[in-house]
């Protein structure tokens, strides 16, 4: 059973939201939702995809008014001082009349945003009359409710790279109780006394990308980088929630069932983004000092992904409401099935090494709110057959050596492998009864240990004449893993000693990489139709156009519509890779003003 378990109001269009235990709904949405909203000078709305700050005023409705705070900063906002002078304004492409409230509350604002705004109310009725809908509605986007279910965002967050919580989507209804995204096959639903036709999915744009308590983008572009790989439209838009419009008026409450009265055809989307797997921790094994093994299983027992020697574990570990990405080598083998094992080093300052090590026992719950979710295991660096090998390692690049020996072990192949790795002291010696044990027991197994901090002597470390004493060198595939200095040095002394090119294989660790681009600061001359002005190629073209009063079309401000299109006469712009620009599109000059930063003097058609 479908039920409401969440009611959440929006009194300033964009500032912080109100959950309340029940509300009234109009055909205009909830009673007191977005009945405020902030515009420049000319009219124009503001919203928090140009100014994030909203999102941090705090709002608290109160008999005849709102109490704000932003910061150590209150005000007061009530309806016996508003001026009520008619003001045109526009929500997108819908012009209509709304009205003043006073000027304190517009200097206040002001000074929050550091840009001139006022506050207006769209009054005890909205002015703005949506055919399409047959009904007013409030300063909300376009329609007057927006519902998302808890099982749609679990999938979400089974398949993004960063943890969203239901407040980035600015939902009024949150359902609990459906399977994910089965809100897409519902036309019409009652809730309480209310009936609500469900219009159509919500286009998403850059305002998801906040970060909660900050005035920060993500710098993944999450969640609109992986619902552009499964939630999609035809039209380029990505979709996430539905939108409803009140066929009645009436009271609904959380706990209210939600009742489906007609069904319609769900929206196919293409998906390209796999969701992750839950995983529990059933084993923890020492393999040397702060090194240790933790062996996991899937949490819903069904079976692990298979994958080869060598290959990274990627992992979603979910820490305080944080998501952290690690790539962690496998050290277990394939062909010992049905569990993974990954050897991880505790690091002084390792936010997630110390979190496993302390978090992740053998059978333990969890903490609320902390998970542990993976992908199918990945990388190209892989055992292949060989008549013989050279392990090369040092530090934590033991762990794919680890699988690699294990793997050849089980399958009766240690016949001439030598295995050579590098480790501060004895204490630092991964698994070395089992090594030497191995090595016992075949006679093709070498197994080599170079201290480079003993505790009595001399420290080592690695030279070109102990690679030089190694048998047949030339003959071996290698595989080389560790810190990239020693990969560095490693590498070029095997090719000194004949080892040809192709026969040696190195492992990088390295996690998503998210450069920010930086350049020195310099004027540039922006020449938009008839209109110019002296700009900087620090910031988006639509964002600088904005600031001299120049109106260009936009949307989303992510790269996902293709709103602000526009054409480049001349200069040279830096555009990245964006979902609404084609390869054809770019050659021919066209960019996407809200994402694209002129590197130099620029003239659009």
């Amino acid at each position: 059973m479908a039920v409401i378990t969440g009611l959440n109001l929006y009194p300033i269009k964009s500032a912080a939201a109100v959950s309340v235990a029940q509300s009234r709904v109009s055909r205009e949405g909830l009673t007191g939702d977005r009945r405020y909203m902030l515009a420049k000078p000319d009219g124009s709305f503001v919203t928090a995809r140009t100014h994030p700050r909203l999102q941090s005023i705090e709002v608290m409705p109160v008999a005849g008014g709102l109490d704000l705070q932003y910061g150590g900063e209150r005000l007061a906002v009530r309806h016996r001082q508003f001026e009520l002078q008619p003001i045109t304004t526009a929500v997108w492409n819908d012009q209509f009349i709304a009205w003043s409230t006073h000027p304190e509350y517009d200097a206040w604002f002001s000074q929050v945003l550091e840009q001139e705004v006022r506050l207006l109310w769209v009054g005890e009725q909205s002015g703005r009359y949506r055919d399409k809908l047959g009904t007013a509605v409030s300063f909300a986007d376009g329609y007057p409710l927006l519902l998302i279910s808890e099982a749609s965002l679990t999938d979400l967050n089974l398949r993004a790279d960063a943890r969203m919580e239901m407040s980035r989507f600015r939902t009024n209804l949150v359902v609990r109780g459906t399977r994910p995204f089965e809100e897409d096959g519902w036309r019409r639903i009652r809730i309480g006394e209310v009936e609500f036709l469900v219009a159509k999915p919500c286009s998403r744009c850059v305002m998801t990308t906040i970060e909660p308590g900050t005035e920060d983008f993500n710098r993944m572009k999450e969640p609109l980088a992986t619902l552009l790989r499964y939630r999609r439209g035809e039209d380029g838009e990505v979709y996430f929630g539905q939108n409803l419009v009140p066929l009645n008026e009436g009271q609904i409450r959380l706990g209210d069932e939600v009742e489906v009265l007609e069904y319609a055809s769900a929206p196919i989307y293409s998906d390209s983004a796999p969701r992750r797997r839950p995983l529990r921790c059933v084993a923890r094994e020492s393999l040397a000092r702060n090194l240790d093994t933790y062996w996991l299983e899937s949490a819903d027992g069904k079976p692990l992904a298979d994958y080869r020697p060598g290959q990274h574990l990627p992992l979603a570990l979910d820490i305080d409401g944080q998501r952290h990405l690690r790539y962690y080598t496998l050290s277990s083998s394939p062909t010992r099935p049905g569990r993974y094992g990954i050897s991880v080093k505790r690091q002084p300052d390792g936010r997630v090494s110390n979190w496993l090590a302390e978090a992740l026992q053998p059978d333990r719950e969890l903490q609320p709110g902390c998970t542990l979710l993976a992908h199918a295991p990945a990388g190209d660096f892989i055992l292949e057959p060989a008549k013989r090998y050279l392990l090369l390692s040092a530090g934590s690049g033991v762990t794919p050596m680890l699988s690699m020996l294990r793997a050849l072990a089980d399958r009766g192949q240690l016949d001439d492998v030598h295995f050579l790795h590098l480790c501060r002291t004895e204490a630092d010696i991964p698994a070395r009864t089992e090594l030497e044990q191995l090595a016992a027991e075949h006679s093709g197994l070498t197994v080599e240990f170079v201290l480079t901090r003993p505790a009595r002597g001399e420290g080592g470390r690695l030279t070109l004449a102990q690679l030089a004493d190694i048998s047949v060198l030339q003959q071996r595939r290698v595989y080389l893993c560790g810190p990239a200095g020693f990969m560095q040095q490693a590498h070029s002394w095997l090719l000194a000693l004949g080892v040809s090119p192709g026969k040696v294989q190195q492992e990088y660790f390295a996690g998503p990489q998210h450069e920010t681009v930086s350049r020195e600061t310099h004027p540039v001359q922006i020449r938009i139709g008839e209109l110019e002005f002296v700009g900087n190629n620090q910031q988006s073209l639509l964002t600088q156009a904005e600031g001299q009063g120049i109106n260009l079309p936009w949307s989303c401000r992510a790269g996902i519509c293709g709103s602000c299109k526009q054409t480049l006469k001349s200069g040279e712009v830096d555009q990245p890779e964006a979902p609404a620009l084609s390869a054809a599109e770019r050659k021919a000059g066209v960019i996407l003003t809200c994402c694209c930063v002129p590197l130099s003097d620029v003239t659009l058609l």
